[in-house]
Order: structure tokens, then sequence, then C-alpha cells
């Protein structure tokens, strides 16, 4: 397993890896499987490129069949860019595919995300996370960060409503 920065060469595997969390598991994301699909590759690449605001790591296995690195995780960190909320971050985007699940890939991720964020200037990262998810809920709470308030009915898929957990992590003492 290998974790690192992603960059625009790595559009085709990020984009086809975040189609399927959105499919697979509709509730835990505020965007959708069907708005993304439309989005062209280039929307992917412009995502990775170093002038993003948001940055994105990915989680690489090596495919004994092909010998090459399959990505089978992401994270991304998007900073906020109005004057009064740059000192902070959202984490978004995170994922392991199921098959690669319970290998501490998503603690990798997230912890080179954290590593990234402590190095810099940042001092706030705020996430929210679908309630009810637990195996996301206990990762982030192990990494620090605290629960400050439910979104009742953040996401609507059809006619099922899903709460959204708000967690922050403080990078600097106030």
């Amino acid at each position: 397993m290998s974790i690192r920065r992603l960059t625009p060469s790595d559009a085709v595997p990020y984009r086809a890896l975040r189609l399927r969390s959105f499919h697979d598991h509709p509730e835990a994301f505020t965007s959708s499987y069907e708005e993304a699909s439309l989005q062209p590759l280039a929307y992917s690449q412009k995502r990775l490129a170093a002038t993003s605001s948001a940055q994105f790591w990915g989680a690489f296995v090596h495919d004994q069949r092909t010998a090459a690195e399959q990505l089978v995780g992401c994270v991304g960190l998007d900073r906020e860019q109005r004057i009064k909320s740059r000192h902070k971050a959202v984490v978004i985007g995170m994922y392991v595919a199921p098959e690669h699940a319970r290998r501490g890939l998503a603690r990798a991720l997230l912890d080179a995300l954290l590593t990234e964020a402590r190095a810099s200037d940042l001092e706030l990262l705020v996430l929210t996370v679908t309630r009810g998810n637990r195996e996301a809920e206990a990762l982030y709470l192990r990494a620090g960060f605290v629960p400050y308030g439910i979104e009742p009915g953040a996401i609507k898929i059809g006619h099922q409503r899903f709460d959204k957990q708000h967690m922050f992590l403080q990078l600097v003492s106030s």
C-alpha cells in the first residue's frame, strides 16, 4: 500500500473511484452519481490540479495481475477561499473500496491529510459524516475530531432523508 497526493494524471482512476463511491453509497455523499457522471474528465483533472482549492490523496495497492498500482481509496481537503474563513478547510470525499476495507487505508489517508494540514497555516478542519455510519464516525473520533451538531435531513434520496453529523478538529489552540 502507498499513499500519495493525486495529480491531474490520476484523473481517470480518481473519477472512476469517485463515481463508484457515489453509486454504491449514495447516502454517504452530498454529491450524486447522476450529477457527477455528467461531468467531463476535464472536471476531475481541474479538481486534482495544483491550482485547485482542494488537495486529494489516494491509497494505492499493487495489483498482482497487472503489476500496476491501483487506486482503491481517496480523501480530499478543500480550503475555504473567502478571507474570513481561509484558516479552515473541509475534509471531503473519504472513500475506500469495500474489498480493501479494514486494512488501515482510511486511517492512512486521513493521517496524510492531517500531516499536510498541520504543516500548513490551517487552524481548523470540519467535516460531515452521515449519521449512523459508525465506522466513519469512529475513525474521525479516533483522529481527534469532535462532534458539534446534527443537521437533520441534510441530504435526501428519493423520499428518504439522512442526517449529517458535523465534526471539527482544532489544529491550533485558540
